[in-house]
């Protein structure tokens, strides 16, 4: 793995981050708009993962777009 490649803790196995695309998170009710501003944006489809499966407290889970507590994490895994 280059030294460079960011990663990220989910459910106990470190996964490598596209360079390009960034972690977000959304909730339940805001999860399609979310999802369909992430793929507007960076023209592709995110993977999705449940938010409390992330492991990193450096993170802000909350909904982009409302603040609460997020539900979902929207993110793309290099090589997918």
């Amino acid at each position: 793995m280059d030294k460079k490649e960011k990663t990220i803790r989910i459910e106990g196995k470190d996964v490598v981050l596209h360079p390009e695309h960034p972690v977000r998170f959304a909730c339940m009710e805001h999860a399609d708009t979310q999802i369909d501003e992430y793929v507007d944006e960076f023209e592709a489809a995110p993977d999705t993962y449940r938010a409390a499966s992330i492991e990193d407290d450096k993170l802000d889970k909350r909904c982009r777009e409302c603040g609460a507590p997020a539900d979902f994490a929207l993110l793309r895994e290099k090589g997918m």
